[in-house]
């Protein structure tokens, strides 16, 4: 896979068919505040930003969704230490 490949928090390509949301209908969907969510990602027990321009950053919503089905504890059990490696590897 190409590095520059956006992949979701599977890390399946992403399709066209997925759509990208603001921190403000992320904390909407969520029942959080958008400072939580960001520091729930900072965290690694949410989905990972995407950089969208070099001002804007969206979520994939079925990324979201998929925090929402497994919540908080499950989401970062499954996912936390490979979005941490993976930050270490400056790929996040």
């Amino acid at each position: 896979m190409d590095l520059n490949t956006r992949v979701n928090i599977k890390g399946e390509p992403i399709s066209v068919d997925d759509e990208m949301i603001s921190a403000k209908k992320v904390a909407e969907l969520c029942g959080v505040s958008r400072p939580m969510v960001y520091k729930l990602v900072a965290d690694f027990m949410f989905p990972p930003k995407h950089k969208l321009t070099t001002t804007r950053v969206g979520w994939l919503k079925s990324d979201v969704a998929e925090w929402k089905r497994l919540g908080v504890d499950a989401f970062s059990k499954m996912y936390g230490e490979s979005l941490r490696a993976k930050a270490l590897q400056g790929a996040l």
